[in-house]
């Protein structure tokens, strides 16, 4: 495993507490395991103990981390005393196909490159455009546009020690029909690609063919297996599909699912892959069990693949 090393996608949404002094007085507050995932602490501990050396954070955790930590470096120091340290970060690129918001949508990326250098991390996991609902289908014209700034923001980041990895997401702009074709669109000396496992299979792409056909690109991943590959259009492309509240999961543990990681890892070592696997666990109904279970997966079942 020398070559791979675990980092996982923040998930947990707002963690109140820099570190709780008195943890058995915290807990009596409610009496519930809440409690166990209310600082960052033990929520870093937590990565370290089940085998994951990174952590990439999210943009929609910022406000609260600054107002604990005052500054990403300090998080850094604080991840690093407990054998952690950031990896990337994801940002999301709206409006990128709007020839008229280059600008807006360019210093929106530079931001977020400086922001992940400033937490040390290396991956500016990116993705393009909006929810398909919302513009789609783009046209030429707007995916050229959003191909050319995406490429600009991976210039931008290049210099900076960062590397954007474009992201696709199931239901977003960027889909099925002209995904290829933007990846193709981006200049691969500044743009990178971000495998995220189970999205670019609900899109429709068989994940190891994927993986033999854009090795050259691809520099980091979102590991995370489905049940649901190649949806039909009609519900990849209905409104805030990702997040419906009825209980459905599109997203599993690997191993829980039907995709062939143990092709990927094959390939992997075929291509020697070397560097950061950030594992994702969106949608699941216990963080911490999903980790230590993905991390076994990993390490007692795709290990000896590539060692």
């Amino acid at each position: 495993m020398s070559n791979i090393k675990l980092s996982h996608m923040s998930h947990w949404k707002t963690i109140p507490y820099k570190k709780i002094d008195n943890f058995r007085n915290f807990y009596y507050e409610d009496k519930r395991n809440g409690a166990y995932y209310s600082d960052w602490d033990r929520i870093l501990r937590y990565h370290f103990a089940t085998g994951y050396e990174g952590i990439e954070v999210a943009p929609w955790d910022m406000a609260e981390m600054m107002a604990l930590f005052g500054t990403p470096q300090n998080f850094s120091s604080f991840a690093k005393e407990r054998g952690v340290s950031v990896s990337g970060m994801f940002h999301g690129a709206d409006n990128s196909h709007i020839a008229e918001k280059f600008d807006e949508v360019l210093e929106s990326g530079k931001r977020a490159v400086n922001l992940l250098e400033a937490f040390g991390g290396k991956h500016l996991n990116t993705c393009p455009c909006n929810n398909y609902c919302e513009v789609g289908p783009l046209s030429r014209e707007q995916t050229r546009n959003a191909a050319k700034v995406i490429t600009e923001i991976g210039r931008y980041a290049v210099d900076h020690g960062v590397q954007i990895g474009l992201h696709n997401e199931f239901f977003c702009a960027i889909n099925k029909e002209n995904h290829r074709e933007f990846i193709e669109l981006t200049d691969p000396r500044y743009v990178f690609y971000c495998l995220d496992t189970a999205q670019i299979a609900i899109i429709g792409e068989d994940m190891v063919k994927f993986y033999d056909d854009y090795h050259e690109r691809i520099n980091t991943f979102h590991l995370k297996d489905t049940a649901s590959p190649k949806l039909p259009d009609e519900i990849r492309y209905s409104k805030d599909i990702e997040i419906v509240d009825d209980g459905t999961r599109w997203f599993w543990e690997p191993g829980e699912g039907v995709l062939d990681f143990k092709g990927l890892w094959e390939l992997m070592k075929k291509y020697q892959f070397k560097g950061w696997v950030t594992v994702e666990t969106d949608g699941t109904p216990d963080l911490l069990a999903s980790m230590a279970l993905t991390s076994y997966y990993v390490k007692h079942e795709l290990a000896a693949i590539y060692s």
